[in-house]
């Protein structure tokens, strides 16, 4: 990702994925055939932690990396550095996966 990317592009979740808390746990399974294995037809299922979860919920509405950063500064008091390295670690792990899109421009 380069700087201006993270700094003004905007992510949101992707359609298609159904989140659900079990036992305690978010977890995530995203519905696309991309996801099922073909031989056995199971989807894939993320269970994420505390920080990822609170991110999760945070990009029901288009935020920037630096945006979700800021919110796991206020909410987890970490400090900046590691703050922004978690969103964007989590934007390219969820983006990988298909669990995180670019959120459209609006006018």
């Amino acid at each position: 990702m380069t700087s201006k990317e993270t700094t003004s592009t905007r992510y949101v979740r992707a359609p298609g994925v159904v989140a659900r808390r079990v036992a305690g746990e978010m977890l995530l399974v995203p519905v696309s055939p991309r996801t099922l294995d073909a031989f056995s037809g199971a989807a894939e299922l993320f269970v994420l932690n505390e920080s990822g979860e609170r991110m999760w919920i945070w990009l029901a509405e288009p935020l920037t990396i630096d945006e979700m950063a800021r919110k796991l500064i206020d909410e987890f008091e970490v400090n900046p550095e590691l703050a922004r390295a978690d969103a964007t670690a989590f934007i390219e792990v969820m983006s990988g996966r298909g669990l995180v899109a670019l959120a459209e421009e609006r006018a």
